[in-house]
């Protein structure tokens, strides 16, 4: 960088600096690299190298195909069995909610009901018992 571009760079610093409070100035900019090094090819060679050989793979026997989608399956379901279990609870839980509601109030209307009639059961029975002590 030249000496003049710098001076700008230091003048536009203290400007920001003026309109916002608290940030210190920036110290002078460094060089920026530069690529000034030529590269040569040897003589002939202008081309980047490039692979001309083809090399391909053996082919996998059956028992091999199956022991690899056997080790991948069980790979995926280890991998993935915390998510599908805490998709089901949720599931579970958003689901079976209202039903549990639903139960548990037909459940407290007909214990309602049976203490109901073992309270009115009682009461008879006694009155009876009391009635026939004053008879």
């Amino acid at each position: 960088m030249n000496p003049e571009s710098d001076d700008l760079l230091g003048k536009a610093d203290a400007l920001m600096a003026r309109h916002r409070p608290g940030l210190v100035p920036s110290t002078t900019y460094a060089e920026i690299p530069v690529l000034n090094e030529v590269v040569e090819f040897p003589h002939g060679q202008h081309d980047v190298p490039l692979l001309t050989e083809y090399v391909t793979p053996p082919q996998a026997s059956e028992v091999q195909l199956k022991a690899l989608a056997q080790s991948v399956r069980e790979a995926l379901l280890e991998a993935l069995q915390p998510e599908v279990d805490t998709l089901i609870d949720e599931r579970l839980k958003d689901a079976m909610a209202p039903l549990v509601e639903t139960l548990f109030e037909d459940l407290r209307g007909k214990l309602q009901l049976i203490a109901r009639e073992i309270l009115a059961d009682a009461v008879r029975a006694a009155l009876e018992q009391e009635l026939d002590r004053r008879k």
